[in-house]
């Protein structure tokens, strides 16, 4: 259905009055068919979710001079409690203890925007749940490693132990790791493997069986083919034809260094004749000083926003992040170092992403370290049961518990320092029925001693990262395929659970496990996508498959490559390449980062909230346009003086066919067809009948609107 006013208004009183407690089973039901029925309801639910959790942040937000975030009630309050894992109502006296007059004030905020919030839940939602200390999580003494891998690799059926065991402990390479690189499988430029010939016939299915050992790079690419081959011969549809060299080498540049090829780049690839030539590109730009500048900058941007907030050091996490990248970091040590960080955030870059988010008790930095390491969304299980995935509310606040000994000391004129508290005892929060509940730390099903003795957060960083197919192995592969690919499994692409089931879901495992298995080599991962038969394809349709739209609702079935926009930094990299012959940041990183920051400031919208929510939009607004048409950067590249692409053009013997082919190298990383050429000579007769002071104004224009155009902003 198509969200019309009257449905629209229909749907936010039913809303107001789920938020409110007072829907009926049969209102429950119906609203709960709309919404799962319905694309375009989903997103208006799932819209509201994210204002719903910013409403509650923005209410608790505490003082940034020095924030506490372990909810620790006073000595009387505790007493008044039961054991952990109980229900209490809350009481008189309990109401007027600074935590719970916070609450309560959260949820005034709740109730009054309760007409504009969208809370969807299953029928039983709003009853008082009978907790079971398998749901509340009673403690155990600790954890073992042995523990982990029984539950995340077993059937999930392993009894829990009554032995105090010992607390977690983590070892940690500093290096890149020792596993020997699996090589890159050989593939034809159609994406197909010359030495072993798929065994799959036409229109059948090959059985999952996933290999205990590592496999080859080359197993793991043809199933990907053969995987994503099963989707056409199921929806019917055949796969658009191979992308030429042009337009897949432009995307593997953008795609991996972050950036567009420099036109003589462009020529040696398309005279090389070597048939594994697009394998052997890949292998070239994984090791380009520029892959480890690219995706530190795509991380930083997820972890902390383009917009960092005060006392967070942009620079020292770049610094982290780079390092990482430039040594092929195991991304399982990244993450154990990002969730278990301690330090000065100058010495420490690591610390920075959790500094950025430790306000309101931690929930900022349980919802994002959830939503961007584990591709789960639990920002609303804050106050109530997710009504799409399985996560609970208490689960919430077992998860939020690993972040109650962390605290950031912020000291005016010296670096933010983020430190772990030994203290100890259960997390309390307070569900929508006014009861007091408490928790301790719970991760996937393994409790953590809640004592004074563990450290934490870096019990967590090993869970998040131990076992066969963790969570962590499995956002990674859904967030890569996305970026590489224009969707991902899942959509979005860090809403990952039962609710949201993957397009492809022996693939994603499968990646998963062999990711997993690589010693969570990014690498790797990159290699095994970008030479699988999907990413070969053009981005254009074909006969067949014209539904294969996921702008229109469509699941994707990848038989084609999804255009997506350019990045606002791959646009500002990209120009530089265009304009200048060779990105600036090769020899001045730091220069070229405060430029493009500063240039990039008019195609990002900023939603001031803890989730560093933002967008860049390339929407052809005025100042987007005038920035684009008449700013200082394409402004210094069509004057044309020295040093400039245009300059060398101009100075190049040669006829007009030569300088228009050149230019359109440059910019679009293709030489012009012979209607486009026919066409710009034609256009620049009107420039004073061919003189050559009037051939550069018209050469100059010509390559104006290269840069302008929507070939250029996009990645296809």
């Amino acid at each position: 259905m198509s969200l019309e006013n009257g449905q629209r208004a229909k749907l936010e009183e039913l809303f107001e009055a789920l938020c409110e407690g007072r829907i009926t089973q049969e209102q429950a039901r119906n609203l709960e068919q709309a919404v799962l029925a319905d694309v375009e309801a989903k997103q208006f639910y799932l819209h509201y979710i994210e204002l719903h959790g910013n409403l509650l942040w923005d209410a608790a937000t505490t003082s940034d001079a020095e924030i506490t975030t372990a909810p620790i009630l006073p000595n009387d309050r505790r007493r008044a409690l039961p054991e952990p894992t109980v229900a209490m109502p809350s009481s008189a006296e309990a109401k007027t203890s600074p935590p719970f007059r916070q609450r309560r004030s959260i949820a005034s905020v709740v109730s009054l925007a309760a007409g504009m919030l969208i809370t969807v839940g299953l029928i039983g939602w709003l009853a008082v749940a009978a907790f079971s200390p398998e749901e509340t999580g009673q403690p155990i003494a600790g954890v073992s490693p042995e523990q982990i891998r029984a539950r995340q690799v077993g059937n999930g059926k392993t009894p829990r132990s009554k032995k105090p065991l010992a607390p977690l402990v983590v070892e940690r390479r500093d290096g890149p790791s020792k596993k020997p690189v699996d090589p890159v499988p050989v593939v034809r430029n159609d994406g197909t493997d010359p030495k072993q010939p798929s065994t799959k016939q036409p229109g059948t299915k090959q059985p999952d069986a996933t290999p205990r050992v590592a496999s080859s790079a080359a197993e793991i690419v043809r199933y990907i083919n053969e995987r994503i081959e099963d989707g056409y011969v199921s929806a019917e549809v055949s796969a658009s034809e191979m992308a030429d060299d042009s337009e897949w080498v432009r995307r593997v540049y953008l795609d991996i260094v972050g950036h567009i090829p420099r036109a003589d780049e462009v020529e040696e690839f398309l005279t090389d004749t070597h048939p594994q030539k697009r394998s052997r590109l890949v292998d070239h730009l994984l090791d380009d000083p520029d892959y480890a500048r690219s995706w530190t900058t795509i991380w930083t941007n997820l972890l902390i926003g383009r917009s960092s907030a005060e006392n967070v050091n942009r620079k020292a996490l770049k610094q982290f992040l780079r390092r990482g990248f430039a040594r092929n970091r195991p991304w399982s040590e990244t993450v154990h170092e990002l969730v278990s960080a301690e330090g000065t955030q100058d010495e420490n870059g690591a610390t920075n992403f959790l500094l950025a988010h430790l306000n309101n008790e931690a929930v900022p930095a349980t919802a994002i370290t959830s939503r961007l390491l584990l591709g789960i969304q639990v920002q609303c299980t804050q106050c109530h049961n997710h009504p799409f995935n399985d996560w609970k509310q208490n689960q919430f606040w077992e998860f939020n518990g690993f972040f109650q000994q962390t605290k950031a000391v912020r000291r005016k004129q010296q670096p933010s320092e983020l430190i772990t508290r030994k203290v100890g005892g259960p997390t309390y929060y307070e569900t929508r029925q006014e009861l007091v509940l408490a928790v301790t730390p719970k991760f996937n099903g393994v409790d953590v001693d809640a004592g004074p003795k563990t450290n934490r957060r870096r019990a967590l960083a090993n869970l998040m990262t131990s076992g066969e197919k963790p969570p962590v192995a499995a956002s990674m592969v859904n967030r890569m395929w996305e970026h590489f690919l224009g969707r991902a499994f899942t959509q979005p692409v860090d809403d990952m659970g039962p609710h949201n089931p993957p397009t492809h879901p022996l693939l994603l495992d499968r990646l998963t496990t062999e990711f997993v298995r690589s010693g969570y080599d990014m690498k790797q991962l990159i290699r095994w996508v970008c030479n699988s038969r999907a990413y070969q394809l053009t981005s254009r349709f074909n006969q067949t498959n014209g539904n294969d739209d996921p702008e229109a609702g469509h699941p994707p079935l990848f038989s084609r490559v999804y255009v997506k926009p350019m990045t606002v930094e791959q646009l500002y990299d990209s120009l530089q390449v265009a304009t200048r012959g060779r990105p600036e940041y090769q020899t001045d990183w730091e220069t070229s980062d405060t430029r493009r920051e500063e240039w990039m400031q008019g195609f990002v919208v900023t939603y001031n909230t803890d989730e560093n929510d933002e967008r860049m939009m390339l929407d052809g607004t005025m100042p987007q346009a005038l920035l684009m048409m008449n700013g200082a950067l394409t402004r210094e590249a069509i004057r044309g003086e020295r040093s400039t692409l245009l300059a060398d053009v101009f100075a190049e013997q040669g006829g007009e066919t030569d300088k228009i082919r050149q230019l359109c190298l440059a910019t679009l990383s293709r030489y012009p067809s012979p209607e486009e050429v026919a066409a710009i000579r034609e256009l620049l007769k009107q420039y004073g009948g061919g003189r050559r002071s009037d051939m550069r104004a018209g050469l100059q224009d010509y390559y104006w609107a290269l840069l302008n155009s929507n070939e250029f902003v996009h990645v296809h």
